[in-house]
């Protein structure tokens, strides 16, 4: 069967990602990264910069690695988006929450 199409998620119209790990993690994560970049859109009438999308939710990731009794996310990111800043985007977030910027990248099998 053809799974690539149940990888790739659109968080927002200028925001989508691809996914490696653990699906219902993902699923959370994914859900959790649209409501972040509609509640922007709805604030600041314009939409979320990329970087600031990632690194929100990137933080949420980050803090289920500090306390007991939380499981970190099993999930790695791969977010390709454009913003009136700084154009075309590409950044990987790895299960930790930490993230960087790429020309180019891969994850997963």
């Amino acid at each position: 069967t053809n799974t690539s199409a149940e990888k790739m998620y659109k968080i927002d119209d200028h925001v989508a990602c691809a996914v490696a790990g653990i699906m219902s993690d993902a699923n959370i994560l994914i859900n959790t990264a649209r409501v972040q970049a509609q509640r922007y859109t709805f604030a600041y009438q314009e939409p979320m910069p990329v970087e600031q999308l990632v690194q929100s939710l990137c933080d949420t990731k980050q803090g289920y690695t500090q306390f007991g009794g939380l499981r970190p996310f099993g999930v790695s990111f791969l977010f390709a988006g454009w913003d009136k800043n700084f154009g075309f985007q590409l950044y990987m977030s790895d299960p930790s929450g930490n993230y960087g910027g790429w020309k180019a990248t891969a994850i997963g099998a």
